[in-house]
Parts: C-alpha cells; structure tokens; sequence
C-alpha cells in the first residue's frame, strides 16, 4: 500500500468512527455537569431539568480554549456541561419538544489528515444523499482576518439527516480547527419534532463562528 493509499484508508476508518459516533442515539449522554459561562450574561434560575432556566433572550457564548462562538435562542437553557469544556448539551424549554443543540471534541494527532478526513466524510456523506439517509451535505470551512492576513481556522463539512420514524434527525457540522482538534456540533430532535424545530436549530449551526 503507497503512502497516498495509507493516509487514505486512515481518513476514511477515522471518519468512519466519527460520523458512528454523531449517529449515537444517546443524545448528551457523559456531558459534564459544570456550570456554563456566557459571554452574554442572562439571569438565570435553576429550573426542574436540573439545568439553568430557559433565558428570556438570544445569549451569545464562547469557547475561550478553540476560540469559537454560538448563539443560542429565548427559551432554550442549558441540560449539562460546560461552554469551556469538551462537551456542552442546550436544550429548548419545554424539554417535551426535543429540540437540543451540543457539541463535543477530541484532539486529534498532529500529524493526522485533516484534510483528507473532510474529504473522505463529505464524499460519503454526499453519496448518503442518494440512499436516502442524508437530505443535504456541504463543505464548509472558516476563514478570517488575523494579524492583518486572511487565515482559514477551520476545515469541515455540514450535513442534514433525513429522520426515520422513533429515531433522531440531526443538523451536524463537523470540523478540526489549526491544532487539530475535532469538534462535532449537532442541533437535533426526535424526527416527529424535527420540521417544528428545524429553522431554530439551523439557525443555530449557523450562528457558530470561529476566530470570533
């Protein structure tokens, strides 16, 4: 096998695992239970869930460690985890709805393909369109300015499930960042829910910036 047939194979196993992974039904399940820091600050009282009440506005937080910022809706309040930590779970009030948004990273190898790990997923996430498991799947990568120069901050790609009846239908942008760290962010619902939810949790992808 010649090294382009290697890092190949190794993308495609790798992506393999990741795309298993956001396909867990499991929604939140191992988030942290830690208290969240809103670059927005909104008064918030613990409600029944166990989490923090929903807020009465839009809140903007941010990830301080990969430099990365979301913006989550009125009435959505947070289930478990920590906006600073490796895994956060938001969800929209009342908790009957489903609708929920999170995300959670792993750090790559230095020297793992990143790129090729975008490509290898998006083609298959593209080829999914066709068997009907996926209804969308783009590139989408972040750029900005940094020290007067154009960067790109991350590499990645967005996809939008097709749901199965008694199953989660999922919004998923994927993505590594400069040092490498994989970072998985899905807004989903139960599929009965999902059209309701559906302008709110894609306003929710796109409101994820990095370099912000």
């Amino acid at each position: 096998m010649n090294n382009k047939n290697k890092v190949l194979f190794l993308a495609g196993a790798t992506c393999s695992f990741l795309l298993a992974g956001c396909n867990s039904a499991g929604l939140g399940e191992g988030l942290l239970k830690q208290s969240l820091n809103p670059a927005t600050s909104t008064a918030q009282a613990p409600s029944a869930a166990g989490g923090s009440a929903g807020s009465t506005e839009a809140v903007t937080y941010k990830n301080n460690d990969r430099n990365f910022s979301f913006t989550i809706p009125a009435g959505w309040s947070k289930q478990s985890g920590d906006v600073n930590s490796d895994a956060v779970l938001f969800m929209q009030e009342p908790l009957s709805k489903t609708c929920s948004f999170q995300f959670n990273m792993t750090r790559m190898q230095t020297d793992f393909p990143a790129e090729a790990s975008v490509k290898a997923s998006l083609d298959s996430a593209k080829k999914d369109i066709k068997i009907d498991k996926n209804l969308s799947a783009k590139r989408r990568d972040e750029s900005g300015m940094e020290n007067g120069k154009k960067v790109r901050f991350t590499r990645g790609w967005e996809l939008v499930e097709k749901g199965k009846a008694g199953g989660h239908q999922r919004i998923i942008y994927q993505a590594y960042d400069r040092q490498n760290y994989y970072i998985n962010m899905m807004a989903a619902a139960n599929t009965e829910h999902f059209e309701e939810c559906r302008p709110t949790l894609q306003k929710i992808i796109d409101s994820i910036k990095f370099g912000a």
